[in-house]
């Protein structure tokens, strides 16, 4: 009784301090809590400002590309209108609301939002900026201020004339207009928080630029546009403090915990966005009552826990001393009889215990049992006798097991009697069994010698030992005869067994490599790479590698080994076995390939630079003699008609009609000569080449096509100038004779230490299995030719196409031959 007190006691301060602790860590709880939602608030934070900056950095990108289209520089309005709504059908989706086009005084002559058209806005912020030259190529954001249209900004990008074609070669740099992306940043920064967090609300949110204006405010939008260091006296029928605005705004990033007066406290995180001529700080903030409100319903949940448990333990107590009280009761009586009863069950419980011992014991055994007596009686069988051989119904061992009506002659009954201890084996034909026999000496219940034998069955163990023996005869000659290498080293790196194949491959003979070191046989080159993979073996990698030996008459023979780790029961390494292929002749064939491979391209290189050379003089030809009898022919036909007379009509058509005639067939001749060795590529350059490629193209086949070019001259070494172009110029051609594109896009452009070229088209495509299982006589020269043009300056050509849905051409050239030359 008095422990159970003392128990009641020890619980009842147990639960005190429970439910101090319970109190203390709910408060522990509630600062992290409100710490680990900080940290995860500002990671949010800083997120959604990267999406804020990678968006305006995309659409300035998107905005710079635009006005480097020569329309929007010159004053062909339907092209300005046509590049305009093209752009805008690609960026449709983008949150950009319209696409607008300023002339140089102000006046909106296009815009995919028809109701601006012919406003002029002059006077707004952004166009005086891009009137200023040293605005020039500088993309501007400012706001719209207006609070129907809060968190749209205007992007705007001064135009000033610098792109040069065939009819301006030379452009003068006057300053064209400016480009404008009306931007609709509130439905950005919804679909932004409504995909990475559907709990997180656009009125979470509120963003300020650096000087303390506010940009977006949900909960007071009538500040939107003020500063907050401009104070009025209406400020303070809501606001505290401003301390928390100003800390934000000097630290850029971080958290904050700040109230207002009549709303919740808030936790706020805060980021800042830094990208173009803009800085600003995004908050994110979240009531302090929603942080930690589960936290108080959990600690209202363990204090009622508390409250059943102290309520059980009350209900526990009486019961237990109750039935503490009747259990001593109880005890008292039992222990007055247990007194009388113990002395007669003792001495009966120590008989049958040890009876039951041995018999439990000798019953449980998966061998079987037997005892006789010197009379060859029977004393005792286990089951599994019985179960093997029947009951034994009175019979003598020689009667019960071998059935003879006398005793065995080979029976080893006479030792054991006089008292040693024989093992043997035995084979019955009545089971057709072999057994492991043991027999022993006991005393039997009269006190007399007898007996005891364990038998057990070993007729499967003898079995796989005879098949184990042939098995391992049929290895060793498979292994002798394999026509592959076979050796096993030890964990020291010592060979102890080699087949006869791998001997002849080293031409030693088994003895004089056994026992002596792997190493004693490689190569010098090649001894750190096996050791190297011993210590992989080790760990217990299985991976194939290369070999070089030293034959005994010094020749060196490469080989394939294929491992495997040799591991004992407790996992140490015990050495390894590998399968050793003969590689020499083929990685001679190799190199003879190599060889082959390398003269082979040189000579590719060789027949595409003459062909170019070769090009180049028929152009000079067809330009400088064919070109000029044709001018010369032409004069000698107008001077002719010059000097018939009026009578003579017939012949001054005719004339007429040969000059006409002529001066097509100069003009082909000028494009002939043109396209056998472009003049422009040599005087201009790369990228004005490619242009007018691309321009001559659209012209000749009437497909639309859309070039995003960067100025590429200095990147590109003067070798790798005609293979560019005429890999261009064989994929347009192409695409024009054979795809039945109605869209071609061309885009060049840096991509780390590579220039990449390419082509994508909307046409048929093809089976590119199909065509590459055609014969050269088939399929032709054209791709073989540019993929060879491509290997000449150190570049990759790669076609990838489908049936039906077009093909990309994409050439890569390394930008440090240009660099380097």
């Amino acid at each position: 009784m008095k422990r159970n007190r003392v128990l009641v006691a020890l619980m009842v301060a147990f639960l005190a301090v429970v439910s101090l602790l319970t109190i203390h860590l709910h408060y522990e709880g509630i600062r992290e809590v409100v710490s680990q939602f900080e940290r995860e608030q500002l990671s949010y934070a800083k997120h959604l400002s990267n999406q804020i900056r990678f968006y305006i950095q995309a659409r300035s990108r998107g905005l710079r590309a635009l006005s480097s289209l020569a329309s929007l520089q010159r004053g062909d309005r339907n092209r300005q209108r046509l590049d305009i709504e093209a752009y805008a059908n690609k960026i449709e989706r983008v949150y950009v609301n319209s696409i607008s086009l300023y002339d140089d005084s102000g006046t909106v002559v296009y815009s995919t939002d028809r109701e601006s058209m012919g406003v002029k806005k002059d006077g707004d912020r952004f166009f005086s900026l891009a009137r200023k030259r040293e605005n020039r190529n500088t993309v501007s954001l400012i706001p719209v201020l207006s609070e129907q249209q809060s968190l749209t900004f205007i992007l705007a990008l001064p135009l000033y004339e610098n792109v040069s074609d065939s009819q301006h070669p030379k452009p003068d740099g006057r300053f064209r207009g400016v480009l404008t992306f009306t931007l609709n940043m509130k439905e950005f920064l919804a679909d932004q928080l409504g995909s990475a967090d559907p709990k997180m609300k656009l009125d979470q949110v509120w963003i300020m630029d650096k000087d303390g204006t506010l940009l977006f405010e949900p909960d007071h939008p009538e500040m939107v546009f003020r500063n907050i260091y401009q104070k009025g006296t209406s400020c303070r029928s809501c606001h505290f403090s401003f301390n928390y605005v100003e800390e934000m705004l000097m630290k850029r990033e971080g958290t904050a915990a700040y109230k207002i007066k009549n709303y919740p406290k808030k936790v706020a995180a805060f980021a800042p966005i830094e990208v173009e001529n803009i800085s600003w700080v995004v908050v994110l903030n979240t009531p302090y009552d929603k942080v930690t409100g589960f936290v108080d319903r959990s600690l209202r949940e363990h204090l009622f826990l508390l409250g059943v448990v102290v309520l059980a333990f009350v209900i526990g107590s009486v019961v237990v001393i109750r039935k503490e009280r009747m259990k001593v009761k109880a005890e008292e009586e039992v222990v007055h009889w247990q007194e009388k009863m113990a002395d007669r069950k003792k001495a009966e419980e120590a008989l049958e215990s040890e009876r039951n011992k041995l018999k439990g014991i000798l019953d449980s055994m998966a061998d079987g049992v037997y005892i006789v007596n010197q009379q060859y009686e029977i004393l005792y069988t286990n089951p599994v006798i019985e179960k093997e051989f029947g009951p034994v119904k009175g019979r003598k061992c020689h009667e019960y097991f071998y059935e003879l009506s006398t005793a065995c002659t080979w029976c080893k009954a006479k030792d054991v009697f006089d008292g040693k201890v024989v093992r043997w084996e035995w084979y019955t034909p009545k089971t057709a069994r072999t057994y492991d026999l043991f027999d022993a000496p006991m005393v039997g219940p009269d006190g007399t010698r007898c007996k005891l034998q364990f038998r057990r069955d070993i007729s499967g163990r003898k079995r796989i030992e005879k098949a184990l023996r042939q098995s391992e005869k049929r290895y060793r000659l498979l292994v002798d005869t394999m026509n592959e290498g076979l050796g096993v080293q030890n964990e020291r790196g010592e060979w102890i067994y080699i087949n006869d194949r791998f001997s002849e491959m080293l031409g030693y003979s088994r003895d004089e490599m056994i026992g002596r070191p792997v190493t004693d046989f490689l190569s010098e080159n090649d001894r750190t790479t096996y050791k190297e993979q011993v210590a992989r073996r080790r760990k217990g990698e299985r991976e194939s590698y290369g070999l070089s030996w030293l034959r005994k008459d010094g020749q060196v023979i490469f080989t394939r080994m294929s491992p495997k780790a040799i591991f004992d029961e407790s996992g140490q390494f015990k050495g390894s076995f590998a399968v050793i292929t003969d590689m020499t002749e083929r990685k001679r064939a190799e190199e003879a390939l190599k060889e082959s491979e390398k003269q082979l391209r040189y000579l590719s290189t060789q027949l595409l630079t003459a062909q170019e050379t070769e090009r180049k003089r028929i152009s000079r030809e067809l330009h400088d003699e064919l070109g000029q009898s044709m001018t010369v022919m032409k004069l000698r036909l107008a001077f002719i008609e010059k000097n018939l007379s009026e009578h003579q009509p017939n012949l001054k058509q005719e004339c007429e009609y040969g000059i006409q005639y002529v001066d097509q067939m100069i003009e082909n001749i000028r494009r002939l000569s043109r396209d056998l060795s472009p003049t422009i590529l040599e005087d201009f350059g790369p990228s004005a080449a490619l242009r007018w490629l691309v321009n001559n193209f659209a012209r000749s086949y009437n497909i639309r096509v859309v070039l995003d070019m960067i100025d590429i001259d200095s990147l590109l070494p003067r070798d790798a100038h005609v293979v560019v172009y005429r890999t261009v110029q064989e994929a347009l051609t192409n695409i024009g004779k054979h795809s039945r594109a109605k869209n071609v896009e061309v885009s060049v452009n840096q991509v780390d230490r590579l220039v990449r070229f390419s082509i994508r088209d909307d046409g048929i495509g093809f089976d590119e299995r199909r065509v590459s299982g055609k014969t050269p006589e088939e399929k032709g020269l054209g791709l073989t030719t540019m993929k060879g043009r491509a290997q000449m300056a150190g570049g990759v050509l790669k076609i990838l196409t489908q049936e039906g849905k077009g093909t990309l051409v994409t050439l890569e050239i390394p930008i440090e031959r240009g660099e380097n030359r």
